[in-house]
């Protein structure tokens, strides 16, 4: 029976990164709108079957990335979306980006800037990168150009740090083998960028890069970066839209859909920002008809990037600039100005949309330049002087705004380090361990989270998990704490209530605690805020990481205690009984007659030599004794130090006017007497006991 419950499940590989939480921030307000709630669980489909976490509680999964243990996932007919990856036939529907297109729209844009040795960049294990690399080969082909620096089987990982080191290499031995990059990424065109200038090439002059996605860094790299904008947002909800059909039981408008990208010029390519030629264009001819319509449409589209559209087509992406028109015709009109701090919102909301200075002073110059043209039609007296007030005002509350803007990524990078610490005391810290062990989460502003641990003993229906540590906002979550929860129906409602599922980032993630030798059990956190750097997900995998090798360190350390433990408890063994033995010391038994009986137990050390020595002098002495047999049977090897002993007391026995006899010498400490050439002269010697008395019996008869 197909599960209806109201929660939608994600397995993603990757969430340490912006684009992947625009998507899944896409997925969470899709979800809303239909009524559902997501829970984000890292892993890929067969890691996510394997650990079982939330499989009973989830009606529908989307697959990021990877399919790979699709349907060893999947129950009961249970729907699942395909989030680029390739397609798995008709059950499964499949959600990317319009991989062909895009790359053939940045080829033919290099072309068309006299680029002809291309190069692309992308990483090897990823369906989407192996796409582009075959529709780059494709581009090339179609243009007459080789296509021999497909560089894709050279690159395993697509971060900033692993592309500048391996381009690097390249770069080393070949020399500027191209002219242009083509990256799969942002975060790869950006290594590439690093390493050719880390060489001492320019960039775009010597060798033009491009990338893919147009991730918030690419605006703010240096140079800033030409790319193909996506759409993650549109990517997640798009997909969820197909899971949610699916779910309720009609079937999907298509099964593949592509997400178109839009091409994004920066300077990496060679050209100016596009909008400093929206800024540069000139004016319409003629009167303005309306022009409130135009300029508010005008700083839209500088906001958005300056991308050249028709004014009836520009985005609307700053519906703010309301307040900056209306002020702007209040100062024309001798109507009331808007105050600063409402001025001051309107910017704040354009910064949070594009936070480029340039971009920001083109806005403020394209409003400059409209109030110069619609003073010379003013009919209020006092207008230039009031239109002078209004963009005084403008002025200070775009630099308000920007400065609120850095103070808060600041503040969220502060907190982001105060966190990475705390998390990094786990290591060092017993008391912080034991007293609070979600403590570093203080510095962000999630709404909760917690540790559940494998229980050792598994419950009726399977594997559970203990809550063991939890944080909350809000109170009332304390009794979950020891809880025992089947793993197939985690995380409990109380935890997914808590993450506030009705705001925009209200969503739970689930991240494994583990590492190559065991797995612990799981971190779950909640209500993230992806404005702050600190409470997003890009450092969770990185604290999951610590907290892994927190719970490493601790175990290892008390299986290290228990070891001590144990090792001292069999010292303390060791210790009694060589006391014992040193009780019993070396007992001397009157066995004949005249003769002396010793046994010698244990191993002989310079105070057991010292011991016996005395105990054979005052045996003979005490007893008058003339013969001494020592019966070393319970020696366990004879060494160098155990001769030396066996032969001091034997000279000193003779002194006495008695004689030695060693007895219980066998086959092996014979061989080991003869290998370590030791020479017992004067020491007459008995394979035991029994062939000691005979011969003593014989000689005094």
């Amino acid at each position: 029976m197909r599960n209806t419950s109201g929660v939608i499940g994600v397995a993603a590989v990757y969430i340490d990164n912006s684009f992947n939480s625009a998507a899944l921030a896409g997925m969470h307000r899709a979800a809303r709108e239909h009524g559902y709630r997501i829970i984000i669980l890292q892993g890929s489909p067969r890691s996510v079957a394997r650990r079982g976490l939330g499989i009973r509680r989830v009606a529908g999964w989307v697959a990021m990335y990877t399919c790979d243990g699709l349907e060893e996932l999947l129950s009961d007919a249970t729907p699942a979306v395909l989030f680029c990856t390739p397609s798995l036939g008709v059950r499964y529907p499949v959600v990317r980006a319009e991989n062909r297109d895009s790359i053939h729209r940045l080829v033919e844009h290099l072309v068309g800037l006299g680029r002809r040795r291309l190069a692309y960049v992308g990483l090897s294990s990823s369906d989407d990168f192996i796409e582009r690399a075959r529709s780059f080969e494709e581009a090339l082909s179609a243009r007459g150009l080789a296509t021999d620096l497909n560089l894709l089987s050279s690159f395993d990982q697509c971060s900033i740090t692993y592309t500048e080191q391996r381009l690097g290499a390249l770069l080393d031995r070949d020399g500027r083998f191209c002219d242009a990059i083509v990256a799969g990424n942002d975060e790869m065109a950006m290594g590439a960028i690093n390493a050719i200038r880390a060489r001492g090439y320019r960039v775009p002059e010597d060798i033009a890069v491009v990338g893919f996605d147009d991730i918030t860094a690419a605006q703010h790299f240096d140079p800033p970066l030409t790319t193909m904008r996506q759409n993650p947002e549109l990517l997640g909800s798009t997909s969820v839209q197909r899971l949610v059909e699916m779910i309720e039981g009609r079937a999907p408008e298509q099964m593949v859909t592509r997400v178109p990208a839009e091409l994004v010029l920066r300077r990496s390519c060679g050209v100016g920002a596009a909008w400093e030629a929206a800024l540069n264009a000139p004016e319409p001819a003629g009167p303005a008809v309306d022009w409130h319509r135009d300029v508010s449409r005008q700083l839209n589209v500088l906001l958005a990037g300056g991308t050249p559209s028709p004014l009836d087509q520009a985005p609307r992406v700053w519906p703010e600039v309301e307040v900056v028109v209306r002020g702007l015709d209040a100062a024309l009109t001798g109507a009331a100005l808007p105050d600063a701090q409402e001025l001051e919102r309107a910017f704040g909301a354009a910064v949070a949309y594009n936070d480029r200075i340039e971009v920001l002073r083109a806005v403020v110059k394209q409003v400059e330049r409209t109030a110069a043209r619609q003073l010379a039609g003013a009919k209020e007296p006092d207008a230039a002087r009031r239109v002078e007030i209004f963009l005084d005002r403008m002025h200070l509350a775009q630099q308000r705004a920007l400065a609120a803007w850095e103070r808060r990524s600041v503040e969220s990078l502060e907190r982001l380090v105060r966190t990475s610490m705390e998390t990094s005391m786990l290591l060092a810290s017993k008391q912080t361990w034991r007293d609070d062990r979600l403590g570093w989460l203080r510095h962000t502003t999630m709404r909760v989270a917690c540790v559940a641990l494998w229980a050792d003993d598994p419950g009726p229906g399977g594997p559970e998990l203990i809550i063991d540590s939890l944080r909350a906002r809000e109170p009332g979550l304390e009794a979950l704490v020891r809880q025992r929860a089947p793993a197939d129906v985690f995380p409990p409602p109380e935890l997914i209530e808590a993450a506030a599922p009705d705001e925009p980032s209200g969503y739970l993630v689930l991240l494994p605690i583990v590492n190559a030798r065991r797995d612990w059990g799981t971190l779950a956190v909640g209500g993230l805020h992806t404005e702050s750097f600190a409470d997003n997900l890009q450092p969770l995998s990185m604290w999951t990481t610590l907290l892994a090798a927190a719970f490493e360190r601790y175990e290892l350390e008390a299986a290290l205690h228990a070891e001590r433990d144990m090792l001292a408890a069999a010292y303390e063994r060791e210790r009694a009984l060589s006391s014992t033995v040193r009780e019993l010391g070396c007992p001397v038994i009157p066995l004949l007659p005249g003769v002396l009986l010793i046994s010698l137990i244990g191993a002989i050390d310079a105070a057991r030599a010292q011991q016996i020595l005395e105990a054979v002098l005052s045996g003979v002495a005490r007893e008058g004794a003339r013969w001494v047999l020592l019966d070393v049977t319970g020696v366990p090897l004879v060494d160098a130090e155990t001769a030396s002993a066996l032969v001091q007391a034997a000279q000193a026995t003779r002194l006495l006017g008695a004689r030695v006899s060693l007895v219980g010498v066998g086959p092996a400490m014979a061989q080991s007497m003869v290998e370590l050439g030791i020479e017992l002269r004067g020491i007459s010697i008995f394979q035991s006991l029994a062939a000691a008395v005979r011969k003593l019996t014989r000689t005094a008869t």
